[in-house]
């Protein structure tokens, strides 16, 4: 990066931020990495040493490095050591800047939430629940063909939310609400992946497992739909 971009809004300071949180979740730099010095980056930017100095501050608060005195600034390891400021660093990065550790944590982080919520909701639906759920796969397959892939995205995201709500546990709620920025990026991914005909039958299939009652055949298959797509994945990085 030669000079820093200006963008309308943000300082140089938050370019910083922002380059180097890419970086570092991105896998760039891993845990346990000496990163260059505030001079070195100062100059390879082509901003003020003590704004680095400055963003620095900023990214150890973020959990993200470590500054030692007299030895340098090292990446944290931000997946044991990091705060509520990590996870917020990496919900605002799109999905495809993730490493693929991040990637598995938070799909983990997922299907942990959501698997709880189905096998709550297997056992206490009402009908009206499977109706609702119906009304919406549907909803979204009448929207296909006018809607572009984020958007659909976003209605994947709330379908799959909305079996939070159902299952009346308003914490994972929450969680999933935290998760939304970066859970789009992956919701995009995985239509352009699997295409809309595939994802929309995963929803009536999850709804009829529901109905019937079977929360462990949702949960297994969730799990088995997130190991396929981390598969998918790691093949893409490998080509």
């Amino acid at each position: 990066m030669n000079g820093v971009k200006k963008t309308p809004g943000l300082t140089n300071k938050d370019l910083f931020v922002r380059k180097m949180t890419k970086d570092i979740l991105g896998g760039k730099w891993k845990p346990g990495d000496r990163l260059p010095s505030e001079r070195e980056l100062a100059a390879e930017m082509g901003i003020e040493k003590t704004v680095v100095h400055s963003g620095f501050e900023q990214l150890a608060a973020m959990g993200l490095v470590e500054i030692k005195p007299k030895s340098g600034i090292y990446v944290a390891d931000y997946m044991k050591t990091g705060n509520i400021e990590t996870l917020n660093a990496i919900v605002h990065l799109n999905g495809d800047e993730l490493s693929r550790e991040v990637a598995v944590a938070i799909l983990d982080l997922r299907l942990a939430i959501e698997g709880m919520a189905f096998r709550d909701l297997a056992l206490s639906h009402s009908a009206e629940d499977i109706t609702h759920l119906r009304a919406m796969t549907a909803a979204i397959r009448a929207r296909a063909q006018h809607s572009g892939v984020e958007e659909l995205a976003e209605l994947f995201f709330r379908w799959h939310r909305e079996i939070c709500i159902l299952s009346g546990k308003s914490i994972l709620t929450l969680f999933m609400n935290t998760m939304h920025d970066v859970s789009i990026a992956f919701w995009v991914n995985y239509l352009r992946m699997y295409g809309l005909t595939f994802a929309l039958d995963r929803l009536e299939r999850f709804t009829a497992l529901l109905e019937a009652g079977d929360g462990e055949g949702a949960y297994q298959l969730l799990a088995t739909g997130v190991a396929d797509y981390l598969a998918r994945l790691e093949e893409k990085a490998e080509r």
